[in-house]
């Protein structure tokens, strides 16, 4: 289909999905927390088409310092261009100050000192074992009971958040499968993160993981041991690379403060990202589940096809595994499939591509994490090449 052809037939996509479209959101939750005793606000940015297309499941991207909306709004929106085939749930953690409680963002992300005494740490109540369980105990369980996600989250952090983004990647990487740590302070307890991170050239891990660590020009320009702890973390892993799961880098954008730093190192870790999640794939659940897919055709004629990320899905095949014509406009397809699911539809081929109610403007893969789900139905709205 030539290019001209293709704009027209995305132009006709758009008037069909326009009438009953949802813009993007982000919605302010004021989140009462038990483990910490706090109310604290939560932002969860969902994509445009997000109630529309109301079969699918989105990654999550929890991003930490959400009261500075900055941050939180830097890394929604450059999603949308470094990722473009691809939508996310965007969470905002946020750590405002809580003056009356004598209780600040510093009491999250720094953990107790195991290698200074207490009177000689920057925080005098480090709270960030605490904090963590607030993360992992109510917020991400409330996000996933109230929104349609898939497993596959991942984590962003700038400054100290950034510290304490890399610190779970060493010592918690089963809970996410991305972390991404702008301009981390790693001499925080007597270089404790710098020495743990090294630790990451021991570990093996079963499933893909990706992190991204980044300086601005605060190993030359701010305190003395910030650039030491740094600069040994990069020596190390220059010379000892991670085992063949882990997709790191360590960038340098020297020519950044510790602030203008963001929208730049935001923008390289994502582009870095999305390559990764295109050559990671989702892990297939264990279990089988019987589901019957039922779609509405446009035309009596119409054959459908389902290729997908799975064996009784045709394995992105287009041509290979045919619907049933159980109606003039309906075809029926019954398989058994592993979650999360990710596919399209055809007619046969790559070039009669089907654009349905559950797909973006920008042909994103359809992609359902629900288990228990016994029918999905389904209609195209239009064809490639028609």
């Amino acid at each position: 289909m030539g290019p001209f052809r293709f704009s027209l037939f995305m132009l006709v996509f758009v008037f069909f999905h326009t009438h009953a479209q949802q813009t993007a959101e982000v919605q302010l939750h004021s989140f009462p927390s038990k483990i910490l005793q706090q109310t604290r606000p939560l932002y969860v940015y969902t994509p445009w088409e997000y109630l529309e297309r109301d079969l699918v499941s989105f990654d999550v991207v929890y991003v930490f310092d959400a009261q500075n909306r900055e941050l939180f709004d830097v890394v929604q929106a450059s999603l949308n261009y470094a990722c473009p085939k691809k939508n996310f749930i965007v969470v905002g953690i946020a750590s405002p100050a809580y003056d009356e409680l004598d209780y600040y963002r510093t009491n999250d992300f720094y953990p107790k000192p195991i290698n200074v005494p207490l009177e000689q740490y920057p925080v005098a109540k480090p709270h960030a074992e605490n904090f963590w369980k607030y993360v992992t105990q109510e917020v991400m369980p409330w996000v996933e009971q109230h929104y349609r996600t898939t497993p596959d989250r991942y984590l962003v952090g700038h400054s100290l958040s950034a510290s304490f983004v890399l610190d779970k990647a060493v010592h918690h990487p089963e809970n996410f499968k991305g972390f991404i740590g702008l301009s981390p302070n790693l001499a925080y307890d007597n270089q404790r993160l710098a020495n743990d991170l090294l630790l990451l050239s021991q570990q093996k891990t079963t499933t893909p993981k990706f992190i991204f660590l980044s300086q601005a020009d605060e190993p030359d320009t701010w305190a003395k041991a910030w650039g030491e702890a740094y600069r040994k973390v990069k020596e190390h892993f220059s010379t000892n690379p991670l085992t063949a799961n882990y997709t790191f880098f360590i960038q340098d954008f020297p020519q950044y403060t510790h602030q203008s730093t963001v929208p730049p190192a935001v923008w390289d870790s994502l582009q870095k990202l999305s390559l990764f999640i295109n050559n990671n794939p989702y892990t297939l659940q264990a279990n089988p589940e019987q589901v019957t897919f039922r779609v509405t055709v446009p035309n009596p004629d119409d054959e459908v096809y389902i290729t997908g990320n799975q064996e009784s899905l045709g394995l992105w095949n287009p041509g290979r595994v045919k619907f049933k014509k159980v109606a003039a406009l309906e075809r029926e397809l019954t398989v058994k499939i592993q979650y999360p699911i990710e596919f399209k539809l055809t007619r046969g081929s790559w070039p009669t591509e089907g654009f349905t109610n559950q797909t973006t403007s920008q042909g994103e893969n359809i992609i359902i994490h629900r288990p228990g789900t016994a029918v999905i139905p389904l209609k195209v709205l239009a064809w490639a090449d028609q």
